[in-house]
C-alpha cells in the first residue's frame, strides 16, 4: 500500500515542479509588438512610413515583467546592412531614461514620451526610422529593451542628433545591465 501512496506523492510533487517552472515563465522580461506577425515578419502597414514634418510614425512596442532592480530602461533597434559585416550598423531607434514603470511605447509615440531619443537612420534628425529596404529578399532588424540600473551618466539629458548607435551601445556599457528583452523580426520584400 506504501507504493501507490509514495507514486501519488512522487506525482504530485512533479506536478508542483511544474507550476513553479510556468510561473517562472510568467516572469521572464519581454518585449512584442503588434507590428510583427506570428511569422516574424513585420506587417506593411508599419513598412517605409511616410514623414510627417520630417518624422515617421515609431513602431509600436510593448512589454511586461521589468525586473524590480531596474531603475532605467533603454531600447535600441539596428540592422545588418550587410549580413557578412557585422560592424556596419543601421540604428532606427534610440531610446534612454525610459522609466521603468513605463510598459509600453504606442504607435507613433517614441518621440512624445517622458524619455530621451537619439539620431535616426540617417543621423541627420532626432527621429524613428521605420525599416524600408529597397532590396528584396528577407531584412532582420532587432530590438532590445534593456533593465539597466541607472540610466546611463554618459547620455545626455534631452534628446540628442549626437547619440547614434556606437554612443548608446558604449554608454550602456557603463552601467550594471539587468536583463534584456529581444524582439527579432523580418522585413520581406
Amino acid at each position: 500500500m506504501l507504493c501507490p501512496f509514495f507514486l501519488i506523492a512522487a506525482a504530485c510533487n512533479d506536478d508542483d515542479n511544474d507550476d513553479d517552472q510556468d510561473d517562472a515563465s510568467d516572469l521572464t522580461f519581454t518585449l512584442s509588438s503588434i507590428a510583427i506577425d506570428e511569422n516574424g515578419e513585420l506587417l506593411d502597414a508599419y513598412k517605409c512610413e511616410e514623414k510627417v514634418d520630417g518624422i515617421e510614425n515609431s513602431i509600436p512596442l510593448s512589454w511586461e515583467n521589468v525586473p524590480e532592480e531596474a531603475n532605467s530602461l533603454a531600447v535600441i533597434m539596428h540592422h545588418y546592412p550587410n549580413a557578412d559585416d557585422p560592424t556596419e550598423i543601421n540604428s532606427y531607434l534610440l531610446l534612454w531614461d525610459i522609466d521603468p514603470t513605463v510598459v509600453e511605447i504606442p504607435y507613433g509615440t517614441a518621440d512624445d514620451g517622458d524619455w530621451f531619443m537619439g539620431t535616426n537612420k540617417d543621423g541627420n534628425a532626432i527621429s524613428y526610422t521605420s525599416p524600408c529596404s529597397p532590396s528584396t529578399g528577407s531584412h532582420e532588424y532587432i530590438i532590445t529593451l534593456y533593465a539597466l540600473s541607472e540610466t546611463p551618466p554618459d547620455l545626455p539629458d534631452s534628446s540628442s542628433v549626437d547619440v547614434d548607435y556606437d554612443t548608446m551601445i558604449n554608454a550602456i556599457s557603463t552601467v550594471t545591465i539587468i536583463d534584456e528583452a529581444v524582439l527579432t523580426f523580418n522585413d520581406v520584400n
